[in-house]
């Protein structure tokens, strides 16, 4: 297959635009001929290109904003179809097999991992044609070379949000051809040989899959440039072996400003940008004009209060005159909150996002916005009843595919303003667009020595004091991307205009011999913290969710709550992100002093741990301890139950009751009823149901509490929940009937679409135990109030969404040494472990004698089993 081929392969994926851009073309071209003449040329590429020698991928791709950089994903994977007579021919694989899109954005995580979804939906289901040969390939390599392999994946896609149960399947399978979106903490961890959340066992096979046979797309690394140090200061460091492997680590970076030290750039010298009937031209030439504002009231402890009124006021003057969507960018998660709440109206539709979001709430924001059509590019005018205001801290800043009329923001860097400016009028449409640049007075004139922004340092007063020069007489500046490439163009001053930029350690040997020393971990062992984010700034998140039917306050209790959350273990998407520095504050604040902790700024200094003890024990006297889990998984016991802030580590999975009386908005944007309560925290059931594809009914008080009340059987299922242990006891048949009545009744019922799960789940569970007895022995009964029914047959339709790679970390994931029923003999088994780890070697391109090393590995790995005492 060539880069022809490559064409009817965009075609076919994307019908909306038939063919790649010109630059999307050039980059397939030299990926699949990496060895081709550095200074042949093309039509559609007409500039030399750098001297890269066998390289295929650069260092870094230099495109602006809306230019497609996304579609470096379809190139990747159609590159590796190419490459499938090469298996097993040592190094002559060049294609990665395993694709990590990094960005430090969580929402765009999620973009970039729909986007990949939908490829793979579409090579999984193609009946023919170029997306069937494709497939059919990927296949093959996810077999390690083999043929009539139709049951294989073509392509795997998985998101990483953090160290949860099961979030790993991308490790599953070597061979297979995958596509991970995450971000740079999640990635870096693991490529150093310390992935945040997770156990030392795992750490060496995560750094070996992420540093080999792997492509790493970076997007915007003005957002991580230490990561991006990181990353280029481990290329050299992997050749550094007995027998160095010949697989390919391409770490890319795609930004519009790439970073200094990049030989290898690749940029589009198409024209096309420059051609106002073709679509990148129309995006990169539509006029952006933003109009100058200072807030003269914003100042001191006025600040967040009057920019909120400025905000919301600058945004419902852009209404009208075709603008319909806006979207507001403030720099602080209270200043976006005090805008939100003065936007909110009867004749308007307001959205909060921020980062400080679980993913089912931003899903939930997510699928509001799609609603809207906000990302379509058809119409100049939107079909919308009323028109809406998004409201968004950085979140949003980088790599959204959103298209907004008008843009108000507050003031920042040169580097984040171009970024959000790229969420108006993306596409380039005949939408009269207008924005407003906002800058607090005590910041557009700071007194002596008060420049320094906590986020933006002195580039925020640099960066008005260059737009103020720049305006024209109506205060107003062209902030359209070609425009402001032209007013930047042979500036030699840009690095005061932009955010400074921290630099990773420098890493040494050393560094790398202690991090791959898994078992036992060396103490004192280097921290990979600064190398992702550098020195001193931010810290590593904790992720937190929250359970209404845990009692911590005695021991008893204790270990109820370590039961029931073996039964249903924190998921992914029921978490929040939370930097381990807020939290511990948080944990050692009382409820009625707490302040508000939530935050999206990088610079968070964590508390000491000491400082936080001493806090909690200053707390007044007789107030109850506020204790939490920090849930390890199976290893997870009552001394993981701590009230201490010390106690808390980074990577950490923390589980709160929702009884604690603390406000919840310290911590994050939650979901909270009309009377502000915490009815919306507890989602752990449909969070296990999506993240397991098996359903699962956890019955307590506080939980069928907030079932809607139209819910017939709300009061039956509370009835069935008195007494519930000793009941059980007298009666066991009539407490067994009376669930099974329950979850019919939930099946049959008409519950509002927020709820459609409850109802999914219990009629899945009532089809799984319909059999006699079975139900009876499928429950579990833990004190006097929870009941709690896991499933574990696997609903079909979910299975494409959930995880089929488990460490075994809760109640529901068993292993076997059956096969259809029968023991398996180990001398059975030894043998075709050893068959399974050669085929994973050979089809990786190892060495042949790494190759017949990792085979041995395996027949020898269970041999202690033949030892008399293990066997039954």
């Amino acid at each position: 297959m060539n880069d022809t081929d490559f064409t009817d392969f965009f075609a076919a994926l994307w019908g909306e635009q038939p063919t790649p851009f010109a630059w999307q073309s050039a980059l397939t071209r030299r990926v699949l001929d990496a060895s081709r003449d550095p200074a042949a040329t093309s039509v559609a590429d007409p500039a030399p290109a750098s001297t890269h020698g066998s390289r295929p991928w650069p260092d870094a791709i230099a495109l602006p904003t809306g230019a497609g950089k996304t579609a470096c994903l379809d190139i990747a994977v159609f590159a590796l179809a190419t490459q499938v007579h090469r298996v097993g021919a040592g190094g002559a694989m060049t294609a990665p097999r395993r694709i990590f899109f990094v960005v430090d954005r969580r929402i765009i995580v999620d973009e970039a991992h729909d986007r990949a979804r939908r490829l793979a939906k579409k090579l999984e289901a193609a009946e023919g044609g170029i997306l069937k040969t494709v497939a059919d390939r990927l296949r093959r390599l996810a077999g390690g070379g083999a043929t009539g392999l139709d049951g294989e994946r073509p392509l795997a896609v998985h998101s990483l949000r953090g160290g949860m149960y099961r979030s790993e399947a991308w490790a599953r399978n070597p061979l297979q051809p995958t596509i991970v979106a995450s971000t740079v903490d999640q990635i870096g961890s693991r490529l150093l040989f310390r992935a945040y959340g997770r156990r030392s066992g795992t750490w060496s096979v995560y750094a070996g899959l992420i540093a080999n046979d792997s492509l790493i797309l970076l997007d915007e690394a003005h957002c991580a440039q230490p990561f991006l140090q990181t990353l280029q200061a481990v290329r050299p460091l992997r050749t550094w072996a007995e027998a160095p492997l010949a697989r390919g680590f391409h770490p890319v970076v795609m930004s519009a400003t790439p970073p200094p030290g990049a030989k290898d750039v690749f940029r589009d010298w198409s024209g096309e940008g420059r051609d106002r009937s073709h679509p990148l031209g129309r995006r990169q030439l539509a006029s952006k004009p933003a109009k100058l504002r200072v807030a003269a009231k914003a100042r001191g402890e006025n600040a967040t209060r009057e920019l909120g009124k400025e905000l919301a006021g600058a945004a419902r003057c852009l209404l009208g005159d075709g603008r319909q969507a806006i979207v507001i960018f403030a720099n602080r998660v209270a200043t976006a909150r005090e805008t939100e709440r003065l936007l909110q109206a009867p004749d308007v539709e307001t959205i909060l996002l921020t980062g400080r979001m679980r993913p089912v709430d931003r899903d939930a924001v997510a699928a509001r916005l799609k609603g809207l059509d906000l990302h379509s590019d058809r119409s100049v005018h939107r079909n919308m009843e009323k028109p809406v205001i998004v409201v968004a801290t950085q979140t949003l800043e980088v790599g959204a595919d959103l298209d907004f009329d008008g843009l108000v923001t507050e003031c920042a860097s040169r580097d984040a303003l171009r970024q959000r400016f790229g969420r108006l009028n993306r596409m380039g449409r005949g939408v009269r667009s207008r924005a407003v640049i906002v800058i607090r007075a005590d910041q557009a004139s700071p007194k002596r020595g008060e420049e320094d922004d906590p986020i933006y340092g002195k580039a925020l007063t640099a960066t008005w004091k260059w737009l103020d020069d720049g305006k024209d007489a109506d205060r107003t500046v062209d902030f359209g991307i070609a425009a402001m490439s032209e007013r930047l163009e042979g500036r030699c001053d840009l690095a005061e205009l932009d955010a400074p930029a921290a630099s990773a350690p420098v890493m040494l040997p050393a560094h790398v011999d202690c991090w791959a020393q898994t078992a036992p971990v060396p103490r004192p062992s280097p921290d990979v913290a600064p190398f992702l984010r550098g020195p001193r700034r931010g810290a590593p998140d904790v992720q937190v969710c929250w359970r209404a039917d845990l009692d911590l306050s005695d021991g008893e209790g204790q270990d109820r709550a370590v039961e029931i959350l073996s039964l249903c273990p924190p998921s992914s998407g029921e978490t929040l992100p939370v930097p381990i520095g807020v939290f511990r504050r948080w944990l050692a604040a009382g409820a009625e002093d707490a302040e508000d902790l939530s935050t999206d700024v990088l610079h968070v200094d964590e508390l000491d741990g000491d400082d936080a003890q001493s806090a909690a024990e200053r707390r007044a006297g007789g107030e109850a301890a506020r204790r939490i889990v920090r849930w390890r998984g199976a290893h997870t016991d009552r001394e993981d139950i701590t009230a201490t802030p010390a106690d808390v580590r980074p990577g950490d999975v923390i589980v709160i009751p929702t009884s604690h009386p603390v406000p919840w908005n310290r911590l994050g944007d939650l979901p909270l009823d009309p009377a502000g309560t915490a009815d919306a925290l507890d989602v752990g059931d449909p969070s296990h149901r999506v993240a397991r594809a098996k359903p699962i009914l956890r019955l307590h008080p506080a939980l069928v509490s907030v079932w809607p009340d139209t819910l017939s059987v709300k009061q039956d299922a509370l009835t069935l929940l008195e007494d519930l242990e000793q009941r059980y006891e007298e009666d066991p048949e009539g407490i067994t009937d009376a669930l099974q009545d329950l979850l019919e009744a939930l099946r049959a019922s008409d519950t509002p679409a927020e709820w459609a799960w409850l109802r999914e789940a219990a009629g899945e569970l009532a089809d799984e135990f319909s059999r006699v007895g079975r139900l009876r022995h499928g429950y579990r009964i833990i004190g006097e109030r929870s009941l709690i029914l896991v499933g574990r047959r696997r609903v079909r339709k979910l299975a494409g969404e959930a995880d089929a790679f488990s460490d075994e970390d809760d109640a529901s994931a068993s292993g076997t040494s059956h096969r259809r029923g029968e023991p398996v003999p180990l001398r059975t088994h030894l043998s075709g472990v050893e068959k399974f780890a050669r085929r994973h070697a050979t089809g990786c391109g190892l060495p042949d004698p790494l190759a017949e090393a990792v085979a041995r590995a395996g027949l020898l790995h269970d041999l202690g089993k033949a030892d008399p005492r293990f066997q039954s």
